[in-house]
């Protein structure tokens, strides 16, 4: 008796898996879903104007060039299906779009849908991608649905990544590829460095805490240890350092400050130090690298793991 109630609770989470799925992706190229149920909190809440300056001012320095490392590290076959995770502003969506076959169906998601409205903006209508906001601890697809998992600075900002992991490994085919990239410690980026000190340094009690997030997850011993827990094999990391660049200490500034969520916070505290804010750190990048033609060290783990 207790195997038949175990087999037909698989057959019925099975279904509802595929349920969802269906329902997911029964939509045009570049249209959004909305997937219910995902969870934000103050670190990951994209809105009103962060996402133009993130995607104007952070995506050519710190993003493009991770982005363009990690679309060359994904094996291309002429047809298949690949899900990206924590998409943003489609800096990696478009890269990959236009890396990978077009019979290769894409699929992009994230939890916020400013983000994807800016990243909407810059395919057509007839480019074969799918946007769908979802939750990486819960992803709505049935499993090993998928030959490939990508994902760009996401992982570290999703409060359970063992879960994560094994969403990942859940929904990739047998063989599949996980392949991702995080910020090594603050330390080997320096503009994050620099931002997060200069911030802090406006509030003597509670400081926002938004830059500790993105540098948090780069022990490469835990990272292999999660993935092996959530069934991966064949776990390899490697350290990644590159040159940032951009023609005006302001304009990196403004993205450090106003593209992404620590706006937020430091415009409840008070709306008015914003400037000021941005106007300091302006200053302290023109004192490391200069007024124009920033060129900024950063480092990051690239990671790859066979399902």
């Amino acid at each position: 008796m207790g195997a038949v109630v175990t087999s037909f609770v698989a057959v019925a989470v099975s279904a509802v898996r595929k349920a969802r799925n269906q329902k997911s992706l029964s939509t045009r190229p570049c249209a959004l879903v909305r997937q219910p149920g995902c969870v934000k909190d103050e670190h990951t809440k994209f809105s009103g104007s962060i996402p133009a300056a993130y995607d104007r001012y952070l995506g050519p320095i710190l993003f493009q060039p991770y982005a363009e490392d990690l679309a060359t590290r994904l094996p291309v076959n002429n047809t298949g299906s690949v899900l990206e995770l924590a998409c943003g502003t489609g800096i990696l969506t478009r890269v990959l779009r236009t890396h990978l076959p077009s019979k290769v169906k894409l699929i992009a998601t994230d939890l916020n849908e400013p983000m994807f409205r800016q990243a909407a903006a810059k395919f057509g209508n007839n480019e074969r991608v799918r946007w769908l906001e979802a939750d990486a601890c819960d992803l709505p697809f049935a499993d090993r649905k998928f030959d490939a998992v990508v994902c760009q600075f996401g992982i570290m900002f999703v409060p359970d990544k063992a879960h994560a992991a094994r969403e990942a490994h859940r929904v990739l085919k047998r063989d599949g590829i996980f392949l991702f990239n995080v910020w090594d410690e603050m330390r080997h980026n320096k503009l994050g460095e620099l931002a997060h000190r200069t911030i802090t340094s406006y509030f003597e009690n509670d400081p926002p805490t938004f830059y500790k997030v993105p540098f948090s997850y780069h022990n490469r011993a835990e990272i292999r240890r999660i993935l092996k827990h959530a069934g991966f094999r064949e776990i390899k990391t490697e350290v990644i350092a590159k040159i940032g660049k951009a023609n005006r200490a302001e304009d990196v500034a403004r993205g450090l400050v106003e593209g992404n969520p620590v706006a937020v916070t430091i415009a409840k505290r008070d709306p008015s130090i914003l400037p000021i804010i941005t106007g300091a750190v302006t200053a302290a990048i023109t004192r490391r690298f200069g007024e124009r033609d920033i060129r900024a060290p950063m480092r990051a783990i690239v990671v790859r793991a066979r399902a």
